[in-house]
């Protein structure tokens, strides 16, 4: 039994480092794990609300998500500037 317990925390330690691989947010439009977060300044008319910007780094398409719900896609005549 112990011998069973000490395999299963071996096998723990080896796969700490690779869970931000697999927690990594997916891309919609080409389905690689390769979404960063962006910093931008809002634009005026979403003052107010909790947005978050996303860029793929194999696509290069731009998405945001309010607070925690889905990804949209960015419009590519928006307002708000990288930083």
């Amino acid at each position: 039994m112990k011998d069973a317990y000490m395999v299963f925390v071996l096998i723990v330690v080896v796969m700490t480092p690779f869970l931000p691989l697999l927690w990594k947010n997916r891309c919609p439009a080409c389905n690689k794990r390769k979404l960063v977060g962006v910093e931008r300044t809002p634009a005026p008319e979403d003052e107010g609300r909790y947005l978050t910007y996303f860029a793929c780094q194999n696509c290069q398409t731009e998405f945001t998500r309010e607070k925690s719900g889905p990804l949209f896609r960015s419009d590519a005549n928006s307002p708000s500037q990288s930083l």
